[in-house]
This record gives structure tokens, sequence and C-alpha cells, in this order.
């Protein structure tokens, strides 16, 4: 057997009242029924791994390498470019309006959280284990691809909830199967990392109070298209040495 295996952005407002809308936060606390998912996804990534890879998991990789090439490459780009769609709609959904349990520079703190836990660990495992890939490369173990979207994709029904969530989990789910079409990557690779994904997006949240306490990070309710509008000033008036014109503009959201 084979051994196993930013957050600053800047905004510039210019003009538009904005309407914030946000669903009531409650408390970010760990609670137990949050492991089941990555536990059993690990598990299962763990038992085909060491247990079942010659029965289930060569077949899986025989059928989906044996799509037609015409349909494979596509597929492949398209999970290159799709494992960061899910973070790019945590980030983004809230300022197109879209009702979110935390605010812009909340979800920018936890998704930072989430995705340097999973691809930190990610690599730690990756690197420490070297589990050969199905078209004789290494680091195998556990999928980045999928790790990445289905960190995104968790995040996203942590903070919008399981419609939007459901969305984020059939776009990551994509993702897995594009890696497997590619033959990059064995079935217990995309399992894992999809449990690890889930787990590390878990840790991004529980872990947003105490890094923003940490810190000394202020509380910003600004979101985009808010219940709270955007106000802005604009003062002409002259310097009174020169007696040259001047402006200044107040941004107040």
């Amino acid at each position: 057997m084979r051994r196993l295996a930013a957050a600053v952005l800047a905004f510039c407002c210019l003009c538009l009242p904005a309407r914030a809308q946000f669903a009531a936060d409650t408390s970010a606390v760990f609670r137990a029924s949050q492991l089941i998912a990555p536990a059993v996804l690990g598990s299962a990534a763990l038992a085909l791994h060491f247990g079942a890879h010659e029965p289930v998991e060569i077949p899986v990789h025989d059928w989906f390498t044996g799509l037609p090439e015409s349909a494979v490459n596509p597929i492949a780009v398209a999970g290159d470019i799709g494992q960061y769609v899910p973070s790019a709609l945590h980030l983004g959904l809230g300022l197109a309006g879209v009702e979110s349990k935390r605010p812009f520079a909340d979800r920018v703190i936890e998704s930072a959280i989430a995705h340097s836990i999973s691809i930190g660990v990610g690599y730690i495992i990756k690197y420490s284990f070297k589990v050969q890939r199905p078209d004789g490369g290494w680091k195998s173990f556990p999928s980045g691809h999928t790790l990445m979207a289905f960190t995104g994709a968790e995040l996203m029904r942590l903070d919008y909830g399981n419609g939007w969530g459901a969305g984020g989990y059939v776009f990551s789910t994509a993702v897995a199967a594009s890696r497997l079409a590619a033959g990059r990557h064995w079935l217990s690779d995309v399992l894992a990392g999809a449990g690890l994904g889930i787990l590390s997006a878990h840790a991004g949240l529980w872990l947003l109070k105490p890094v923003k306490d940490l810190l000394g990070l202020p509380e910003f309710s600004w979101d985009g298209l808010s219940k709270r509008p955007v106000s802005i000033a604009l003062m002409p008036g002259a310097d009174p040495l020169s007696g040259a014109p001047t402006a200044s503009i107040a941004v107040v959201f």
C-alpha cells in the first residue's frame, strides 16, 4: 500500500446609494455535528485509498478517462477556472444585494482564514505523503482544485443559506468530476479535498471573531447594495493662503 496523504481588498465608492441586506447573524460556535460531513468524506477517502483502490478507484478512473478527448479537454479547462468560482461568489453575492449573514469585510476575513487553512493543510499532506497521480505525477492526495471549490461552496452555504449553498455544491462537485475526467486524481483524492474544504470553511467561521478581536479590527457593515445608504458629500473650498480652489469628499457607509 502507498502512504496517505487577500485578504485585503480596497474599495472606492462613488456615488450611488446602496441597500445593505443582512440576515440576523448568530454566534459561530463549534458543534460536533459540523464534523459529520468532513469525517464521512475523509473516512471514505481513506477506505478507498487503502482498501478499495483496485476494485473501485481504478474502474472509476478508467471510466472517466475513457470519455472522448473532445469532451475531456474543455472539462479540464473549466475545472481549472471553476475552482475559484464558489469563493468569488461567496465574496460577491452580498455586494449584488443577496441577503448575507455577514458583511463584506467579515466575509473577506472569514474566506482568508478558511483558504489559508485549506491550502496550508492540503499542501502539507500533499508534500508529506506524496501519493502518485493516475497520470504518473505526484502529490495527488488531496485534490487541490476540489479543496478550493468545496471551501468556497461551504462558505456560500454558511453565509447565504442552504439554497445558495446547494448551487455552490453542484458547481464544486462538477469541479471534482473534472479532475477525474482529466486523469489527474483518484476518487479518494477528490473526496478528501471535499472533506477538508468543508472543514476549513467551518474553521474560518469559528475563528472569525477571535481573529478580529486579536487584530483589533472594527466592525464594517457596508456590503454594496445594502439597507444602509452610502452617503457622499463633496465640499468645494479655497486655500486660505494661495486662493487656489480645493475640494474635499467624504464617504460614509
